[in-house]
């Protein structure tokens, strides 16, 4: 698929790649429509073609829906998973990254799981933050690949 080359070669000219939550619940939950796309990011991370990096707060919002559910194997499982995916490192949230996540909302607002996430992206050198859709559009140089632009045939 033509979505597919254009997002691959997006990533692999990153080098580092910042991969947020609803990447990695599309394609844990199976999602027919994204998954050629999130097997790309996925697929780049484990060939070695670009490096990824998510926050522990990815972790945090793919957890919330199945403890609330009383689904604790489910959450055991996808905590598990996220872990062994190779070339994904998840970065602990330290105090730097939330100094930067405050100067980030203050610039461009939203909540704050997206600003830690931001600031996640930006204190680990990434290039490229991939996400499913968004409003945002570049944030300090850090390209914004939104999923839902290359199903539209474009580019994000």
């Amino acid at each position: 698929m033509s979505e597919t080359k254009g997002l691959q070669q997006v990533l692999a000219e990153a080098g580092v790649v910042y991969v947020d939550a609803g990447v990695l619940a599309l394609h844990l939950t199976g999602n027919p429509t994204y998954l050629p796309l999130t097997r790309a990011v996925l697929g780049g991370l484990r060939d070695g073609d670009f490096h990824g990096r998510t926050s522990a707060i990815t972790v945090y919002q793919l957890l919330v829906e199945p403890y609330r559910s009383g689904q604790e194997e489910t959450a055991e499982r996808v905590e598990r998973l996220v872990a062994a995916l190779p070339g994904l490192e998840v970065v602990p949230v330290s105090a730097t990254i939330c100094r930067q996540a405050a100067q980030v909302k203050t610039q461009i607002g939203g909540g704050l799981t997206r600003a830690i996430q931001i600031a996640t992206a930006l204190a680990g050198d990434a290039q490229v933050y991939v996400t499913q859709r968004s409003a945002l559009r570049r944030i300090a140089g850090l390209r914004v690949a939104q999923l839902d632009a290359y199903l539209r045939g474009g580019a994000a």
